[in-house]
């Protein structure tokens, strides 16, 4: 068994976290590095949906974490987290993610993403403020230079550093790490709603709707309850296509919030008032501060050789009308540390890092090209972005019978 061995992990967002975890709890040596100076500074996002890395999940994440559940929107809340998927065009709710019993394939659990990443968080030391400037390798390993002058020393470097990766712009040069504009363009909005205001919603999908429009996708999650349910905070993502992606994002950047505010309205005017009635009630005020861009980074077919891989949002950047990010990521971060904890377990040292990261970045890359490609076609899926997952656990399903 190899003795000697330390895996950097640069990025603390839930794919690093995660694999943190997982080595943590069968005690390989690991640091893990984040930007950010504090735990809480910058928007990480809103909710995910964690359905294919779950089992896994639950298995290789340490007990003394707590339950995992208690990240769900509908945490305190009777019923399974549920995404229903609206059909505006047909006038008809199409299906659905979900609602299946806690085991079967297909039961999901919605996480808000900052209680997801606070739960993460627990038991292990994250070295905050370390911005990455370069790493080098050499025959005895990988050293990790951050901008605050420190260095760390390991024998493999994960890059979980995000979208705009630093690590792989250095690990594919900054035309081969380059991202590229999806069609679409996002207005993002959160409310505060009382249980009689919500509840329709929630009857649909617990934990959010996701309504399907040519040239629009229209999101409405859950974030959390409060009071026992009596008040949630709700969100409301308005996905549209404007035919010049560029300039639309531009406008967004610059523009005032009542002007968000009446785009996001003259976009959705013809939707059921049931699901826009959440931006009238939270008027202007209640667009985010925190806008973002839908961009997309297709998985190259092979990473140059070394001591060197990528992880979730870095290796794979998608948008999000599949919902699979987050479980993406997480599934590379279960699949790295399978494969690193058999190698560990069967090699001698030297350990034979070529050979682990080729067998790692063969499962990973072709995954997360095969999702960056199958969500970005979902945004072409007038009949709404879940039904290819849907499908895909039903034919899943019908394999194991």
């Amino acid at each position: 068994m190899v003795t000697k061995f330390k895996v950097l992990i640069v990025g603390a967002g839930p794919g690093g976290l995660a694999l943190a975890q997982i080595l943590r709890a069968r005690n390989v040596p690991f640091e893990i590095f984040e930007r950010d100076a504090k735990e809480t500074v910058r928007q990480q996002g809103w909710a995910v949906a964690l359905v294919e890395c779950l089992e896994d999940l639950e298995v290789m994440l340490p007990d003394d974490l707590g339950d995992l559940h208690t990240v769900s929107v509908n945490h305190g809340l009777a019923g399974n987290d549920t995404i229903g998927v609206f059909d505006a065009d047909s006038g008809k709710t199409i299906g659905g993610l979900g609602a299946v019993p806690k085991g079967q394939p297909g039961y999901m659990l919605r996480a808000n993403r900052h209680h997801f990443r606070q739960f993460l968080f627990k038991n292990i030391n994250i070295q905050f403020g370390k911005s990455f400037d370069h790493y080098t390798e050499d025959r005895d390993g990988i050293s990790v230079t951050f901008k605050d002058g420190t260095v760390a020393h390991g024998s493999i470097l994960v890059g979980a550093d995000g979208a705009h990766s630093p690590v792989r712009k250095q690990l594919l040069g900054a035309e081969g790490a380059s991202m590229v504009l999806s069609p679409y363009s996002v207005i993002v909005q959160e409310a505060i709603l009382t249980r009689e205001q919500y509840l329709p919603l929630h009857k649909i999908g617990s934990s959010g709707i996701l309504v399907s429009k040519e040239g629009m996708r229209y999101l409405v999650g859950m974030l959390e309850t409060y009071d026992g349910g009596a008040t949630a905070q709700y969100y409301t993502a308005t996905c549209y296509k404007s035919g010049d992606t560029e300039k639309a994002n531009a406008w967004i950047k610059g523009a005032s919030k009542q002007e968000l505010y009446d785009k996001v309205i003259e976009i959705t005017k013809d939707l059921p008032d049931m699901f826009t009635d959440i931006l009238r009630i939270g008027g202007a005020d209640s667009i985010s501060d925190s806008q973002i861009k839908l961009e997309e980074f297709v998985s190259p077919e092979y990473l140059p050789r070394g001591r060197v891989t990528l992880l979730g949002d870095a290796g794979h950047t998608m948008v999000p009308f599949r919902g699979a990010g987050a479980n993406t990521a997480l599934g590379d971060a279960i699949s790295f540390a399978k494969g690193l904890l058999a190698e560990l377990e069967q090699s001698t040292n030297p350990f034979n890092t070529d050979w682990f990261l080729q067998t790692y970045d063969k499962v990973m890359l072709p995954r997360g090209k095969e999702m960056v490609q199958s969500s970005h076609a979902a945004g072409d899926n007038v009949l709404g972005p879940l039904l290819g997952r849907i499908n895909a656990m039903d034919k899943k399903e019908k394999e194991e019978e």
